[in-house]
């Protein structure tokens, strides 16, 4: 019955819209919640000056390239979750969530003390003695936060996997409510506090992700989570289940940790090189880049679902066709994203200007700065413009791919392309034609976004990822092999008991005696 349930809404006619749909707003919205807290963020620390912005934006980033190796990593739970859930085989799903808390807390244990190195890492870059403080100082709080942050994503991508999105974009919700309050209190020394500038940001930050575990927490071991998932039985966890997601997850990780630190050395060295305005206008426009592309990752995430469940249920063109509509919904809203950056350019860098009129920042004027930033800000959103359409192309064919266990081609690309183009070419660009300032490095990078879309559709649409079995289907379904044996000793076979090996067709999903794989 529970079997015949998961599949019902995928029997009717059409390409899905409202099943792509339920499942993507949610998603999209917890993506778009988290990037309006960073924005939000960014706005009231752009208050305190130039220098604290840049800082936010670098000492967040740099924090997030440890960080993002394990985050990537985690991501296939929602794999495993959703090819398991489409499966039938409900209880399993518990026990790949146990094995990526153990996975998170063990690279959140390695990744916390680098707190201790923010200095050497920040003196590397050369950055203005004021930005570098601030930048250090950011960087320490983001580090320690991955002690709730990595484990809060895990129960994220098993709510995810099991078509549950709205219990995370609630606890999202709640959280960043709690942290705007917190980072207005904070950095502006309201209700009786001290003003603690962009500390104070940092640690409305890390008290709002915590509220955010424990919410998930609290949802993870309700009871009815544990009697159909098995949630509260953490002995379920095995070694084996924590190398199938090292296994897997391992080319995610590398996937989005190489993103992540070619971005931030793109962002320091060839871009931070040009002076205090250029990285001021590119991390304007970036903020805004991120409010499109990360409802677009939510998308992918509930690609990553949708696919993944329909592969479970041996579905292969369903899960195709799921990932064509979302990608048509994506597209449909980063191209909308990507028009409002051509119209609207000037006025968005502009909305990020807060500099005191009687300050000098590099020997200019207040107003002369403004203008500066706003200028270069609107050719970098110029070439965001550009590239949105490709941008969705990509995420949206890197979830579908992701879904069915494909995570070895697209690290590769990501890899090649990344450091061929946004760091191989930015340096070009710098050398060639250093007239271009940074908006050179910015047209490499985006030819990065447009050559990534290509290559993940094609490797979609080829299909290859139709061969991948996380499941065990060939073991389970392979043919028995006729033994000679003396009739005597044959052993005798307990049909009650054969129809309830895993991954059989009339295995009871929801029965006490699921096994876990």
């Amino acid at each position: 019955m529970d079997r015949q349930i998961n599949q019902s809404s995928d029997d009717k006619p059409g390409w899905g819209l409202g099943e792509v749909l339920s499942l993507s707003w949610p998603a999209s919205l917890t993506m778009l919640n988290s990037t309006l807290m960073r924005f939000v963020d960014g706005l009231m620390v752009a208050f305190v000056g130039p220098a604290a912005f840049s800082a936010q934006f670098m000492g967040g980033m740099f924090a997030f390239i440890p960080e993002s190796f394990a985050l990537g990593m985690l991501t296939v739970i929602n794999t495993y979750v959703s090819q398991n859930y489409g499966a039938g085989r409900f209880k399993q799903t518990g026990a790949y969530v146990w094995a990526g808390l153990a996975v998170a807390m063990l690279f959140a244990c390695f990744i916390a003390p680098l707190a201790l190195l923010a200095g050497p890492i920040f003196g590397l870059f050369g950055h203005a003695p004021d930005v570098l403080a601030q930048e250090i100082i950011y960087f320490r709080y983001m580090a320690v936060s991955t002690l709730v942050t990595l484990p809060a994503r895990v129960l994220e991508q098993f709510f995810f996997g099991i078509h549950r999105p709205k219990i995370v974009l609630v606890a999202s919700l709640t959280a960043n409510l709690f942290n705007v309050a917190a980072i207005w209190v904070l950095i502006f020394g309201k209700l009786g506090f001290p003003a603690m500038g962009l500390r104070g940001a940092a640690i409305g930050s890390l008290v709002s992700w915590g509220l955010q575990l424990l919410m998930l927490v609290v949802a993870f071991l309700a009871t009815s989570m544990r009697r159909r998932y098995a949630t509260g039985m953490f002995r379920l966890a095995r070694w084996r289940h924590v190398m199938a997601i090292m296994r897997l997850g391992w080319p995610a990780g590398v996937q989005l940790f190489n993103d992540i630190a070619s971005w931030s050395l793109f962002s320091a060295a060839l871009v931070g090189r040009f002076g205090t305005a250029h990285l001021a206008a590119s991390t304007a426009a970036m903020r805004y880049m991120g409010l499109s592309f990360m409802p677009a990752v939510g998308i992918g995430v509930a690609t990553t679902a949708m696919v993944g469940k329909c592969i479970g249920q041996a579905r292969y063109d369903l899960a195709r066709r799921r990932a064509h509509t979302a990608l048509m919904v994506a597209m449909v809203y980063m191209g909308i994203c990507g028009l409002a950056f051509y119209l609207f350019r000037y006025h968005m860098i502009e909305f990020f200007v807060r500099i005191d009129p009687a300050t000098l920042v590099e020997g200019q004027t207040s107003s002369a700065l403004a203008a500066q930033i706003v200028r270069i800000g609107g050719d970098i959103m110029l070439c965001a413009a550009i590239f949105q359409l490709f941008d969705a192309v990509g995420i949206i064919y890197v979830g579908a791919l992701r879904g069915a266990g494909d995570t070895y081609w697209p690290m590769a690309m990501t890899v090649l392309l990344s450091w061929g183009l946004v760091v191989g070419g930015g340096i070009m660009a710098v050398w060639l034609v250093p007239q271009w300032t940074s908006i050179g490095p910015w047209i490499a990078a985006s030819l990065y976004v447009v050559a990534l879309g290509v290559v993940t559709a094609w490797r979609f649409e080829s299909g290859a990822w139709r061969k991948i079995d996380l499941l065990d289907r060939a073991a389970v379904n392979a043919p028995a092999v006729a033994v000679p044996m003396p009739v005597a000793v044959l052993p005798a076979v307990n049909p009650a008991w054969a129809q309830g090996v895993e991954g059989s067709p009339q295995q009871d999903p929801g029965s006490p005696d699921d096994r876990v794989h």
